[in-house]
């Protein structure tokens, strides 16, 4: 009898510990308004199709095209909640309407491993920085990542987008066949080896960057050499915070990480145009 009565105190408890912390998770949501799933759902589909999702033969990370506004804060509907079409209060007051996309591709192994074969051979010192840098930028080219993100609201939380390069190969200017406020690429180079405390660095990521910035301009900048050697440079990009309740784009960012080459190619197969008549005239 006291084993029942135990146990109906701990699955008593166990039951009214899950709801409080359901009132407590629902009280931070609303409801969306029918006007709030439409622009949303409508900017994820223009960033989603303005990006490639092939490149040559590479294999593609998984992407969920499943998105709908109504499900993207209620991921795990529970039978006491009907979290479905809920949206953080602070979207439009604190939060901007922001959503971001990610794609990712690799080259096939037996490419790769061809690189990985020709980098170690080519290292006769391993003590030798130049040796080694050389050898690790000729593999790192086997990935490449583009981010996109819309409404970006950083100014003055500092955070910021960084490029990163080596001061002997300073940022270069991308083409962009649209009006963009940065349009940068950032090389990291053998001219700069890493460094991992005061030693050649044999873990070195020689990925190169860019950064494009469509809608608002660069409102602070700042530069720093970094201890392994190489240079950084941090973007803010603005954001008017008393349109933060509109339903409008005002700033688009996207970022690039792979080789340089691979970076101009994946640059040409973006719909820019798209992306551009997002932005609020």
């Amino acid at each position: 009898m006291k084993r029942t009565t135990l146990s109906i105190l701990l699955l008593t408890g166990l039951l009214i510990t899950v709801s409080v912390q359901a009132q407590d998770k629902s009280s931070a949501f609303r409801k969306q308004r029918p006007e709030e799933t439409a622009f949303l759902n409508k900017l994820h589909n223009a960033l989603f199709y303005a990006l490639p999702h092939t490149f040559r033969d590479w294999t593609t990370g998984k992407e969920d095209t499943t998105f709908d506004a109504m499900k993207y804060w209620c991921r795990d509907p529970v039978s006491w909640h009907d979290c479905t079409g809920d949206i953080l209060k602070t979207v439009g007051l604190g939060d901007p309407y922001a959503l971001d996309w990610q794609v990712e591709f690799t080259m096939p192994e037996a490419e790769s491993g061809g690189l990985m074969g020709a980098a170690v051979s080519g290292i006769k010192d391993y003590t030798n920085a130049q040796q080694v840098a050389a050898a690790l930028k000729s593999i790192n080219r086997t990935k490449l990542k583009i981010f996109i993100v819309a409404n970006l609201y950083i100014t003055g939380t500092h955070s910021s987008m960084a490029l990163s390069y080596c001061a002997k190969t300073p940022p270069v200017a991308l083409s962009i066949p649209v009006p963009t406020t940065l349009a940068l690429k950032g090389i990291r180079s053998a001219g700069c080896p890493i460094m991992d405390g005061g030693s050649v660095s044999l873990h070195g990521d020689y990925y190169d960057t860019a950064l494009v910035f469509l809608g608002k301009p660069v409102v602070a900048k700042s530069t720093e050499n970094t201890n392994d050697g190489l240079t950084d440079t941090r973007y803010e990009l603005a954001f008017n915070r008393t349109k933060i309740g509109r339903l409008v784009v005002q700033n688009i960012a996207v970022q690039f990480k792979g080789d340089s080459a691979d970076i101009d190619e994946a640059i040409k197969m973006i719909d820019w145009q798209k992306l551009s008549d997002l932005i609020e005239r």
